[in-house]
């Protein structure tokens, strides 16, 4: 109903005229003023009242304050000192001394704050007292729980640290006489559990668990009576679960704590935000009051005057009114006269004026749609002539473009400068994960919008944009008006900073799909009509074939360009080839015959390549490759080749030089450069090469010679152990031929029977009794004489002879065992060495089940020795290969400890039964204390493992007494006995020869075992 009135009232004013608006407008105007200054002297004595009471309660609630925060602090101190107290004084006594302290300090803070809220008449005030008084309730039922809390902890006499204690003590009882490894545990628990204590952390804790698990795990497999293990095992579990009990307490506590005191951080603030409320309201009161004072007294004085300025201020502004209206109206008639149709003028009511205001502007809108209709006949017909026109230059550029970054910029360009629009930019639809839309080219407004666009065609609409959209659809998309499309929102500021009103998306479209998309931006709103859209996707469908068929050419040229370059060139490292080596070499050394100078071949192999691919991969053998590459090509001149003819060798050729000197020079910093450390894959390595030096014409005179004889010197580089070079000379063909020589000998030695098999006695430490042989081959040549394995055997594996001759190893010992046996002898088992190759031989298992069948020999009488780093070439492999042979029965040992890469983790993990030091760590027993303790360590490590210890090479006694005092198990060497031909060894057998050891030592050593 009221508001119905104020409408028809406000109707009926809109009719008046100007001067019957202006006597009701003043009238009202004075009526307000006196009605105003009657109500602030009678409310100023109210208020004055109302005050002085607010003033009253405040001046308490801030005394009631300090008072509460005052019992905080004393509560806080209570906190701290049971908290450091509780150990020293004990539960007991800590809690009637603070803890009861604290529940008196606490509820005087809460009586404070239950005063403030009877006090106060501010809902926030007493809102904020509650939650102090709730809080400091939170804080004291968090301390108390805390208390309790500490109470299970106990001491060391009661509690679930009396109990731990309790527990341990009996483990400790019990554990008196018991196997090593228990006493060791518990002390580790303990030391595990004190550690918990004093640091409270959960790493102890974790390791208290683990070492708990691992002593029952230890009691159970002990060799305990029933009785004794059942109860070890009950005081265990009681150990673990009160261990388990205190560090729950000890997390309860830490819990509680962080509660309690997120309690009490909150009660200060809210006391302090208390104080500093009740302050400024006796500050604002006091403040309010003299305001007040002087506020009315000066209302009343200026009231009359006010009025009386008004009403003249009325009369003014409707006669300035009257006057600006006519003025406007002359002003637009002279703007409408000089063409200019967007002048307008205001309409601010229905009076006179008003209507004729409105009627003018009708005028003028008719006057201005008639001249808009013609501007717009005449744009469009501007915008088709003008994309016509730049069709035409892009379709010419087509014609003639050979490279598409050029391509891509001239089209850009073209649209921009021919076509009058404000940006243009071609991006290309890429596949990456992202699928991004990289910028090609632009014309136009800075680079810097472009770029900042990063718009995408994947599945996140938010980032597709107008182009994104474009590819991901293949159609044309248009925006009208930038500022109005919802979808372009990340980019209005940028676009309205450069003048970027509507936009249209052409997508690249061609065979293989849509390339990219051209981007055109106009600097008016709606700037293109159907026409221009046509044309404009003429042109992009133009673009999208000249850039097709621009990259179908690249890329006949680039797989051309790659081609004649694998040809020429190494695909792994880019250095020249065989072919390549091969014509530069002809060049080289026809130059050199016309101008009498010499031409240097150094054929360079990397030392233990082959290990490199075996231990860290292939992946890494070619990053090696390539690091020697280009190490060897920033070593050399630019007019110098250097070439690899496959796997891990290179070539490197110097031409124009003097004598063999500069060769010299040039090898040895070859070898300084490549040896500098690398890190493949974690792993750092320092690369070593053999090279070999042959001189054009000195060496040779032919390409193959020339090569053939380099390759000779190499070799002997790498004989007499690489990270060196040599010069060729005709003697290494003389001892090649040689080499040649004693393969084709040891082959047919296999067929002769010329092989022997020497067995060297492997005695006990304890009682010296033979215990083992180890069986060694010899080659007795029928003109050499005996020939040293050293000589044979590297020639064996590296021929792949080395199969063969392990299988007829392993089958003349297993014959020879058969022939003791049935001779009444009492024989110990024979260790037969097996090779690297031997050893991942996939028959393996197979060869020595049928040599145990064919002699009916037991498997336990024939040991197999492997070397460390053949077991380490693939451990998983080779731990599937010893768990077979293991299966058959045979011993296993491991050989040469010491010098591979075996690792713990892998080492327990195989069946074993002996480990054997090499004889390099025993021969510098005397000398050298590094051995020494290597030697200890081994015997300690193989022992933890259930292995027994052989040491290998032990000639001395002062070695053999050192290994006793170790607790070494066995020693082979020539102490006791040189290797022997089987018939000696018969004879030691049958006459029970023992090794000599002092009776002394002797006993000990049997009481410790």
């Amino acid at each position: 109903m009221l508001r119905e009135s104020l409408v028809r009232l406000r109707h009926a004013v809109a009719g008046w005229s100007l001067r019957a608006r202006l006597l009701s407008g003043f009238a009202v105007l004075l009526l307000l003023t006196l009605t105003a200054d009657g109500i602030s002297l009678l409310s100023q004595r109210h208020a004055q009242r109302a005050m002085n009471d607010f003033l009253n309660g405040d001046n308490r609630i801030a005394e009631l304050t300090a008072d509460a925060r005052a019992e905080l602090l004393r509560a806080r101190r209570s906190e701290k000192d049971f908290l450091l107290r509780v150990r020293e004084y004990g539960w007991e006594e800590a809690r009637a001394r603070y803890a009861t302290l604290l529940q008196d300090q606490l509820a005087g803070l809460g009586r404070a704050m239950a005063e403030v809220r009877s006090l106060t008449r501010d809902p926030a005030v007493a809102a904020e007292a509650a939650d102090v008084h709730n809080a400091a309730q939170q804080y004291e039922k968090g301390f108390l729980l805390v208390v309790e809390l500490y109470g299970r902890l106990g001491r060391r006499d009661a509690g679930l640290e009396g109990r731990m204690l309790q527990s341990a003590q009996a483990l400790e009882a019990l554990l008196q006489d018991s196997p090593a490894p228990l006493p060791m545990l518990l002390l580790q628990l303990r030391r595990a559990e004190k550690n918990f204590i004093l640091l409270h952390t959960r790493i102890p804790a974790d390791r208290f668990e683990a070492l708990a698990s691992q002593l029952q795990a230890a009691m159970a497999q002990a060799a305990l009576a029933p009785a004794q293990r059942q109860e070890l095992l009950r005081l265990a579990g009681d150990y673990q679960r009160s261990f388990a009990d205190y560090v729950a307490v000890e997390a309860a506590i830490d819990e509680a704590c962080q509660r309690y005191l997120a309690a009490a951080h909150t009660v200060e603030p809210l006391l302090d935000r208390l104080a500093l409320r009740a302050a400024a309201a006796d500050q604002a009161t006091h403040t309010m009051l003299d305001d007040l004072g002087r506020a009315t007294q000066w209302a009343v004085a200026a009231s009359a005057l006010v009025a009386l300025l008004l009403g003249t201020a009325v009369v003014l502004r409707v006669g300035r009114g009257i006057d600006r209206a006519l003025r406007a109206c002359m002003h637009f008639a002279g703007r409408v006269a000089a063409g200019d149709l967007q002048a307008r003028l205001p309409v601010q009511d229905r009076s006179e004026l008003g209507s004729m205001a409105a009627s003018l502007n009708r005028m003028a809108d008719a006057l201005q749609k008639a001249q808009a209709d013609q501007a717009e006949q005449a744009a469009e017909l501007r915008r088709v002539n003008r994309t016509l026109r730049v069709l035409s230059q892009c379709n010419e550029t087509l014609v003639r473009a050979t490279d598409e970054a050029e391509l891509v910029q001239l089209i850009c360009r073209h649209v921009v400068e021919m076509g009058g629009y404000r940006l243009a930019w071609v991006g290309e639809a890429r596949h990456d994960p992202r699928r991004s839309i990289a910028p090609l080219a632009l014309a136009g407004v800075d680079k810097d919008y472009v770029d900042g666009l990063a718009l995408s065609w994947d599945d996140a609409a938010q980032r597709h944009g107008i182009a994104g959209a474009a590819v991901r659809d293949a159609r044309v998309l248009l925006v009208r008006d930038i500022a109005a499309d919802a979808t372009l929102a990340p980019w209005h500021g940028a676009a309205r900073e450069r003048g970027l009103a509507s936009c249209i998306a052409l997508p690249l479209r061609a065979r293989a799909g849509v390339l990219g998309v051209l981007c055109i931006y106009a600097q008016e709103v709606d700037a293109f009509d159907a026409q221009e859209i046509k044309v404009l996707t003429e042109l992009a469908d133009d673009l999208a074939y000249g850039i097709a068929s621009l990259r179908e050419a690249a890329e006949r040229q680039r797989v051309q360009r790659q081609l004649e370059h694998q040809a020429a060139f190494d695909t792994l490292t880019g250095l020249a080839n065989r072919v390549t080596l091969h014509a530069r070499l002809q060049q080289s050394m026809a130059d050199a015959r016309r101008q009498d100078k010499r031409v240097a071949v150094m054929l360079l192999d990397l030392d233990r390549f082959k290990l490199v691919n075996d231990t860290l991969g292939h992946h890494s053998g070619d990053q090696l490759l390539c690091s020697v590459a280009r190490r060897l090509q920033g070593s050399v001149r630019e007019c110098d080749t250097v070439a690899r003819l496959g796997s891990d060798e290179f070539v490197v050729l110097l031409k124009d030089i003097r004598s063999a000197a500069d060769a010299a020079g040039v090898a040895a910093a070859l070898l300084k450069e490549i040896a500098e450390p690398q890190v493949l894959d974690g792993c750092e390595l320092r690369p070593a090469a053999s090279i070999g030096v042959s001189l054009f014409p000195d060496d040779a005179q032919e390409l193959a010679a020339l090569l053939r004889n380099a390759d000779t010197a190499m070799g002997h580089a790498k004989a007499a152990g690489g990270h060196r070079f040599h010069f060729f000379a005709p003697e290494m063909n003389q001892r090649v031929a040689a080499r040649l020589a004693l393969e084709a000998d040891l082959r047919r030695a296999l067929e002769r029977g010329e092989l022997l098999v020497h067995y060297q006695p492997q005695v006990s430490l304890r009682g010296g009794e033979v215990v083992g042989a180890e069986a060694l081959v010899r080659w007795h040549h029928p003109r050499r004489g005996m020939v040293s394995p050293a000589d044979f055997i590297p020639l064996a594996e590296e021929t792949g002879l080395i199969d063969a001759l392990g299988e007829w190893v392993l089958r003349e010992v297993c014959r020879q065992q058969r022939q003791w046996l049935d001779q009444g002898l009492n024989v110990p088992q024979v260790g037969v060495n097996l090779s690297a190759r031997q050893f991942r031989h996939p028959d393996l298992v197979g060869l020595v089940a049928q040599s145990l069948r064919e002699q009916r020999l037991r498997p336990s009488l024939l040991g197999l020795e492997i070397t460390e780093s053949a077991a380490m070439h693939d451990v998983e492999s080779a731990i599937a290969t010893v768990t077979r042979l293991r299966s058959l029965g045979v011993g296993l040992s491991l050989d040469d400890f010491g010098t591979g890469y075996s690792s713990l983790s892998h080492l327990k993990r195989f069946p074993l039964d002996h480990l054997k030091i090499d004889r390099s760590f025993v021969s510098d027993l005397g000398t050298d204390p590094d051995s020494a303790a290597i030697c200890n360590a081994v015997v300690g490590l193989a022992h933890s493992l259930g292995l027994r210890v052989v040491a290998e090479g032990v000639e001395t006694e002062s070695q053999m007494l050192f290994l006793r005092r170790q607790r070494c198990d066995e020693l082979q060497g020539y102490l006791f006995s040189r290797p022997l031909p089987a018939a000696d060894y018969a004879a030691l057998l049958a006459c029970g020869r023992r090794l000599p050891l002092p009776p002394a030592e002797g006993a000990a050593l049997q009481a410790v075992a």
